[in-house]
């Protein structure tokens, strides 16, 4: 009940702070891309979603999934026009089926506790550094603060489509292993105030490669 008082609030601010110096808010919705947008010198956003997803694995006999829902908030501020900072919390509750005999595994907890820095480059162009920090859940802790980077670029494809691009990496907390990531990401807009969102996104450790693909409204 708490967690959902907690939701329903951050909802009401969002909705209640959205003038910045952009005729529309810069968020990093829907979809896995990050435009290279900035909220604007002393405005305050905040973003608020919920995420639910399903994970299986029938590589073997045995059947293996996961469930997750989590809250996610994103605290961004304006500190110039092209320079912001931003804080990222997510909380989580995992089901993990391990096997009929074996039963499930719960976890739940903060798993994400993200500082971060942006500075727009050029009008098209902003880069990202992040830390994510050890204000962790008992089920999700790390041992060592985890940088990450992302450089984000957008391009506009004729008068209603565009394209974000973003390339990137991340350290996991518990090794000094990184891994890279990529997202392209094509917008079209169907309405003035209505697009559509198709993405192709994925993750890299040396030669392994997890690719994925996702469309979306705006």
């Amino acid at each position: 009940m708490k967690q959902l008082l907690f939701l329903v609030f951050t909802f009401l601010i969002n909705f209640s702070l959205l003038g910045q110096y952009a005729p529309s808010i810069a968020t990093a919705r829907p979809g896995a891309a990050n435009g290279s947008g900035t909220v604007g010198k002393g405005i305050m956003q905040f973003q608020a979603g919920v995420q639910f997803d399903q994970v299986k694995d029938m590589r073997d006999s045995s059947e293996w999934y996961t469930e997750n829902i989590s809250e996610n908030l994103v605290i961004r501020f304006g500190i110039r026009e092209r320079l912001e900072i931003s804080a990222v919390i997510n909380h989580i509750n995992s089901t993990e089926f391990l096997s009929e005999s074996e039963g499930s595994v719960l976890r739940n907890g903060l798993n994400t506790s993200l500082l971060r820095i942006r500075t727009k480059v050029t009008e098209n162009m902003a880069f990202q550094v992040g830390v994510e920090t050890k204000i962790r859940g008992i089920d999700y802790q790390i041992d060592y603060l985890a940088p990450r980077f992302r450089l984000m670029y957008n391009t506009m494809l004729g008068e209603n489509a565009s394209l974000t691009t973003n390339l990137g990496g991340v350290w996991n907390g518990n090794d000094s292993k990184p891994s890279g990531f990529y997202v392209f990401s094509y917008a079209l807009t169907l309405a003035p105030k209505l697009s559509l969102v198709a993405e192709v996104y994925g993750d890299f450790i040396r030669s392994k490669v997890n690719n994925y693909f996702d469309v979306g409204l705006g």
